[in-house]
């Protein structure tokens, strides 16, 4: 599919059937899990406009049933979470996890009726906006329940909310040791209702497991301690990407795929699933120039030619999220061929040498992140070039490159 026109042609393609088959592939691992959508693309009917009040999550059949929880904050990993959203809605997603009521307004805003949970909560002065939205927070301390439930008691709702329980990140999340406070504010607010608990793990990716085992029996020693108060905990859910890959044992309870959904293994060399990377960076050549022996390309002239070569110009730099540190690393796909980056990257441009390949012309497609017949480059290729993560990688393309949807026939700005 080519890139919105007119417009600079370089674009991030999203592959709206990859995302679904990683969404059923992963649903497939839970130990009962819901069923799912057959067939083909189904793009969820949700509210046509923004009419929050019409939103009211309530998948009451979810509770109790293990589920997958699809992550898609940070504009679902790069990827666009409108049409992320609708189209795992589609597949049978009835709630979806992000980080912020900020990207929860956005979906409500765009149509999106199921069930937001907010894994952050609500930063002060925000408890009004994400009853308005009908957004699920959650919440983790005395004061993030009393500002939540007071907003609620205004408002005259009772409002479900996740409690977020630390068992070993040690960033965010009541004690897993010291719940005492916590669930004394929970249970002199009867303007809340505890629906779920949750907790994050913290190196599930790892062959060694025994951290990941130690916060399980942490989360579920602190289960049992709401429990003992007197609450219902609801859905517990504690699996993360490499939870649920790498930990059968974890199956049991829901589960908060991220990067898993977008096509990626949280350890690269570790890859039980079939699953297919869903977004890749193309662009086009602009210009083919010779650039004599001796000639150099680019600033402060990193790349001199030691033979004649044809150096091709693309429309993408580092403020796209062509990284500037792929200076000297980078490789492309033209006609299904790798071919080099050559010189610095830019802001705006890179060059890559098609000199080889004499046969290709300005205007064909390269592919910077993605694959063609026989060539791959993928996120885990750049992460391993660069020493950081897939994760990183996805959610760095540039918000001025546009997302193309070939499944829907649209693209995004």
């Amino acid at each position: 599919m080519r890139p919105p026109d007119p417009g600079r042609p370089t674009w991030a393609e999203i592959d709206l059937g990859a995302l679904l088959h990683n969404y059923r592939t992963l649903c497939g691992l839970l130990d009962c899990a819901l069923q799912i959508a057959d067939g083909g693309l189904a793009i969820e009917g949700t509210a046509s406009g923004p009419n929050p009040k019409s939103a009211i999550p309530n998948p009451q059949s979810a509770i109790g049933t293990p589920r997958v929880i699809p992550v898609i904050k940070a504009n679902a990993y790069g990827h666009g979470s409108v049409p992320v959203a609708r189209a795992l809605a589609g597949a049978g997603a009835c709630g979806f996890a992000l980080t912020i009521v900020e990207e929860g307004v956005a979906l409500r805003e765009a149509g999106v009726g199921q069930e937001i949970l907010v894994l952050e909560g609500c930063w002060p002065g925000q408890e009004k906006e994400a009853l308005r939205y009908r957004l699920m927070p959650a919440v983790y301390s005395v004061s993030s329940i009393r500002r939540l439930a007071e907003a609620a008691r205004a408002a005259g709702e009772r409002v479900p909310v996740h409690l977020k329980i630390d068992t070993g990140m040690n960033r965010l999340g009541v004690p897993w040791n010291d719940m005492g406070a916590v669930l004394d504010a929970l249970l002199a607010s009867d303007s809340l209702r505890l629906r779920g608990t949750f907790s994050h793990l913290a190196s599930a990716e790892e062959e060694d497991a025994s951290f990941t085992l130690e916060q399980k029996r942490r989360f579920h020693q602190a289960v049992g301690l709401v429990r003992d108060r007197g609450l219902d905990p609801g859905e517990l859910h504690l699996a993360n990407s490499a939870g649920l890959l790498y930990h059968p044992g974890l199956r049991s309870m829901s589960a908060r795929p991220g990067i898993a959904l977008y096509g990626y293994f949280p350890d690269p060399e570790r890859c039980p699933e079939s699953l297919r990377p869903v977004l890749s960076l193309k662009s086009r050549i602009g210009q083919i120039r010779t650039v004599p022996p001796g000639a150099s390309v680019g600033y402060n002239r990193l790349f001199a030619a030691e033979r004649t070569t044809r150096a091709a110009t693309l429309p993408v730099g580092y403020a796209d999220g062509y990284r500037r540190s792929l200076t000297g690393k980078g490789w492309a796909i033209v006609r299904d061929r790798l071919v080099p980056v050559i010189g610095s990257v830019n802001m705006d441009m890179i060059v890559i040498d098609v000199t080889d390949f004499s046969e290709i012309q300005e205007g064909e497609e390269v592919i910077l992140l993605g694959s063609s017949t026989h060539c791959r480059v993928d996120a885990s290729a750049w992460a391993c070039w660069l020493n950081t993560s897939a994760y990183e990688i996805l959610c760095g393309i540039s918000p001025r490159v546009p997302r193309v949807y070939p499944a829907l026939g649209t693209s995004t700005a």
